[in-house]
């Protein structure tokens, strides 16, 4: 197989209004670059891409233009391109909520950025050795405290009560690693791990700060230490990453943690070759389409996500990237709950399943039901937009659509 990375940095001006929190919070300065992290791969037969953004998340619209070009590019499947959001809360507005609409002057950049940098890294091929690697990273929580009556405590708004925190909580870190066959040296690697970056984001002046919070520092962590890497969140609709909110200091902590397991899992996975490398790898890519229903009380806000006001339902898509039968990518189309993000991951016929956030659309919240039953932030009127039991929808789509990629299991599983 042969890969190419190139990174691109896609900071906006100073005095850009910051997405994610309130919508008068205006940057004053830039404390690190926003970037854009493009991954190509040819195993000789297929391309693809991985494309992942330093930003809150990105309209349905926009994404698909942006899948559309970079196939057309590579002279690939569409459903071979994948792109995520690292959904850092310190960036531009990118996404179409009735506060704050897109910036729509940042996407035509962003739209030229894309293409220039997947230029750039068409100019960049390696060959290389795939390996896959998973292993268990405490630095999340899940910020949803719910109590013996199963009403539900929004745990950012009463901070003392986090060490009660009982929730679901997705503490995998996901590895694809490249590895060079000349110099057996990591060239790079792909981290998926499921947290809101929003460590940075303390009352003042940290969030007043361009920053793509702990995703940036892990990058820089890993650059300084092993090789390059190209973060993709995961199911954190319902993760935090632990000190949230805190600083400078916060972010340093949580990519200080994920980079020492990340590294300790190249060398495991380097040294355990028969278990981890995936041999002669074929990228596999495809699309499944859906109907979700929307929540009576979301179709009469007419301002609120312009794609999908006044509807009764819509269409959605999960989209999957296969690295033979060991690893599939699977693309979201908004915040998933961890939860949900477990349930595919259970069923996923691969060995391994990485969920990546705001894939395919954004389409706010994707809770599972009794979520709504137990109330709080994510299943709230201004924030969930399908009906309660849409997520098993998706679940069993994402499971179905797996299968199809994968193939039949063994005949002495499936008999």
């Amino acid at each position: 197989m042969k890969i190419a990375h190139y990174e691109q940095i896609i900071t906006p001006e100073v005095g850009e209004p910051v997405a994610g929190y309130g919508v008068n919070d205006v940057t004053v300065r830039i404390h690190d670059d926003l970037k854009l992290s493009v991954l190509l791969l040819d195993d000789g037969e297929s391309k693809g891409a991985v494309l992942g953004y330093d930003l809150l998340g990105l309209d349905e619209t926009f994404i698909r233009k942006i899948r559309r070009d970079t196939a057309a590019a590579l002279a690939c499947p569409e459903e071979n391109v994948i792109l995520s959001c690292t959904h850092t809360h310190s960036g531009p507005h990118t996404r179409s909520l009735g506060r704050r609409s897109a910036n729509l002057e940042y996407i035509e950049k962003l739209y030229r950025w894309s293409s220039s940098a997947v230029s750039a890294a068409m100019e960049k091929w390696q060959e290389t050795e795939l390996y896959f690697y998973s292993c268990q990273c405490d630095a999340n929580y899940n910020r949803r405290y719910v109590d013996g009556s199963n009403s539900c405590t929004f745990l950012p708004h009463q901070r003392t009560l986090e060490p009660l925190s009982n929730g679901f909580t997705d503490q995998e870190l996901g590895m694809l690693i490249f590895n060079s066959p000349e110099t057996k040296h990591p060239q790079g690697v792909l981290i998926n791990f499921a947290a809101h970056p929003l460590a940075s984001h303390a009352p003042g002046m940290g969030s007043h700060q361009i920053s793509a919070d702990y995703p940036g520092a892990l990058r820089e962590i890993m650059e300084d230490n092993s090789c390059w890497c190209v973060f993709v969140d995961g199911a954190a609709g319902d993760q935090f990453p632990k000190d949230s909110e805190c600083g400078w200091e916060s972010v340093r902590k949580c990519a200080s943690d994920l980079a020492i397991a990340a590294i300790k899992g190249v060398c495991d996975a380097r040294r355990n070759k028969e278990k981890y490398l995936i041999e002669n790898p074929k990228i596999k890519g495809s699309i499944e389409r859906l109907t979700v229903k929307l929540r009576r009380d979301r179709q009469q806000m007419r301002q609120e996500m312009p794609e999908y006001a006044g509807k009764r339902e819509t269409e959605v898509e999960l989209q999957f990237l296969a690295f033979n039968n060991d690893v599939c990518l699977v693309g979201v189309p908004g915040e998933m709950l961890a939860e949900i993000g477990q349930e595919i991951k259970w069923h996923s016929p691969y060995k391994r399943t990485f969920i990546l956030y705001n894939s395919t659309a954004y389409l706010s919240y994707l809770p599972h039901a009794n979520g709504y039953v137990a109330g709080g932030y994510e299943t709230a009127v201004n924030s969930a937009y399908i009906q309660p039991f849409e997520s098993l929808k998706l679940v069993n789509a994402a499971v179905e659509g797996m299968r199809k990629l994968h193939g039949p299991l063994p005949e002495e599983l499936e008999s």
